[in-house]
């Protein structure tokens, strides 16, 4: 009689490869799958029963930013609770390593200005005992973990670490300091890096910028340079060049095209960032799928990271600039150290003309459709201002006979600043443009970015949104499809070759689900006061898995964290898992 740490009996299996569903017994040794069947005469330490239902692998979130988050939350919420049990960490160039000491403010800035991570969070949390990348994975190594964690080496601190904010910032690294660029990569990949991470978007329509206004260094980078950079990974023959290069109408997917010609052939793997499903521009995603299938039949090895679930922004008066961009008058108001100093600037009818000519001027500055298609969720509790709840600004601007500033501005002060505002979905209400998109073989799930602007939105239910709207509702995908477009394609997608899926050798992080049970609360983001120092997030109201499991541990039950923490660093690559295995 064979004996298990974990057996879960009698469930529904979608392993995650896309093929049919079957029933069977899943047994767990050493915290991963040792034999799937009939195991009725087998024992086990813990035995879970899973008779009626769904037994399917853990979400994989190759597109996440909880570097820091890591260092107060272990299960990485919201992701954590929504059936992510391996997230893809220092996406778009943006990380915590590498940083010499006198550059670690600068680089919490940084993060701050491009990803929205407070610097407060970052000072009360970071312990800041790194200075190479590789000692940065030694001390996530050490981390209580109840996800398993990947991490691409950014570019951003790179460039900065060797060459200086000045620098990196105004020309291309010249011979000597490519060769350490060249040297701090291989030492980075050696030590468990999966590759290097960039956003490489220009000037113009870039929401990536520096605490001063001006871009990133990569998104400025010479693309020459750039290519010179990727050479490293090229000579290593493995690894994954995560790469921001266009967005709707901005940047530059030529750049995209030149690295997948010089990487072809190689090993390394390119995903591009990002695909975004339309209703405003019907025939983007025909454009963006044709070209996709243009490189594919080229022999790249390309897969595109795509925005295409249920996801808002919302924003109170301190986060405006999610709303309209960060207009001058905006910065104003976000600077504002109190409420008395908000509420004084706002009564300034000299600011208020100031901040409508601009507006007029300039309009919106990013994609959360202006001022005007605002939805006005919160006014507090005077009753005379409910009226305007669940409306959009313009449709009360014209009932005010006001312009969308002032009508905005005048809610915020009669509310006493209790005004709360959301975008209206940022990708398409279609289902059908989602299930296509998600359908396609060479794009991944990848909207949730985790651990980022968590004053905005917190989107880590994103595959229970897919499970519950394009399953459950609108049955355009079945659940096989599903699990292997949010497990296996993405685990893939960056090269990892033991998670996934439910097959014998594989890493036991699994799901054991009622898809009944799943739930997801598409009106509003909750706010809870979790973070640093009691501060407050949005995350999406959503959940209901009956067991999470990582390495064959349950690190949640219907929702609630179980204390245990067996997330490991993880690493990808075949090559790269067996030598590091071997050290």
């Amino acid at each position: 009689m064979t004996a298990f740490d974990t057996l879960i009996r009698g469930g529904r299996v979608i392993d995650g490869t896309g093929c049919p569903a079957y029933y069977a017994d899943i047994g767990i040794r050493d915290g991963r799958i040792a034999a799937i069947g009939d195991l009725t005469a087998c024992t086990a330490d813990t035995d879970i029963d899973a008779h009626g239902k769904t037994v399917a692998p853990g979400h994989v979130a190759q597109h996440a930013h909880y570097d820091v988050a890591l260092f107060w939350d272990p299960y990485l919420s919201n992701s954590g609770e929504n059936g992510v049990t391996t997230v893809v960490n220092a996406n778009c160039g943006f990380g915590v390593a590498p940083a010499k000491p006198e550059d670690r403010e600068r680089t919490m800035q940084m993060l701050e200005t491009t990803e929205q991570i407070p610097v407060a969070h970052q000072r009360s949390a970071l312990p800041w005992d790194w200075e190479s990348f590789p000692d940065y994975l030694t001390r996530i190594r050490t981390l209580d973990k109840g996800v398993n964690i990947l991490s691409y080496l950014p570019l951003n601190p790179l460039l900065v670490y060797v060459m200086g904010v000045e620098a990196a910032k105004t020309r291309r690294p010249d011979a000597r300091e490519m060769q350490e660029i060249h040297r701090l990569i291989n030492e980075a990949m050696d030590a468990g890096a999966i590759g290097i991470s960039m956003s490489s978007m220009g000037a113009e329509g870039n929401t990536h910028l520096d605490n001063d206004g001006t871009p990133m260094p990569t998104d400025t980078l010479d693309h020459d340079a750039i290519l010179e950079i990727c050479e490293a990974l090229v000579a290593r023959g493995e690894g994954v060049i995560q790469l921001l290069s266009h967005l709707v109408i901005y940047g530059d997917r030529g750049l995209t095209e030149r690295v997948l010609a010089r990487c072809k052939g190689t090993g390394v793997t390119v995903i591009h960032n990002a695909f975004i499903t339309s209703d405003l521009m019907p025939d983007m995603l025909d454009r963006d799928l044709g070209w996709l299938d243009a490189m594919r039949a080229c022999g790249y090895d390309l897969t595109a990271n795509c925005f295409l679930h249920r996801g808002w922004i919302e924003a109170g008066m301190s986060q405006l600039d999610v709303a309209c961009g960060m207009l001058n008058a905006v910065r104003k108001i976000v600077a504002c150290k109190s409420d008395e100093a908000l509420l004084s600037l706002l009564d300034d009818s000299h600011f208020v003309e100031e901040f409508a000519a601009e507006y007029a001027a300039k309009g919106s500055t990013n994609g959360a459709n202006g001022l005007e298609g605002q939805i006005v969720i919160a006014v507090g509790d005077a009753p005379e201002l409910q009226k305007y709840l669940d409306r959009t600004i313009a449709e009360i601007a014209a009932e005010l006979g006001k312009g969308a500033v002032a009508t905005m501005l005048e809610l915020a002060t009669r509310s006493s600043l209790a005004l709360q505002l959301r975008s209206p979905e940022v990708a398409s209400k279609d289902p059908r443009k989602a299930a296509r998109m998600l359908s396609h073989t060479a794009t991944v799930v990848g909207g949730s970015d985790g651990g980022a602007h968590t004053k905005s939105f917190g989107m880590g239910h994103v595959p229970t949104d897919l499970l519950i709207w394009l399953g459950r509702e609108e049955q355009l995908l079945s659940q096989e499809e599903l699990h292997f477009h949010l497990a296996l394609k993405p685990a893939r997608s960056v090269q990892i070759r033991d998670r996934g899926a439910l097959l014998p050798g594989y890493w036991a992080d699994i799901l054991v689900y009622d898809l009944e049970a799943l739930y997801f609360d598409t009106r509003r983001y909750e706010i809870v006061h979790d973070m640093p120092g009691g501060d407050w997030r949005r995350k999406g109201r959503a959940g209901g898995y009956e067991y999470i499991l990582v390495n064959g541990q349950v690190t949640h039950r219907m929702d609630v964290p179980t204390g245990k923490t067996p997330g490991q660093l993880a690493c990808a690559g075949s090559r790269r898992q067996s030598r590091l295995a071997a050290v």
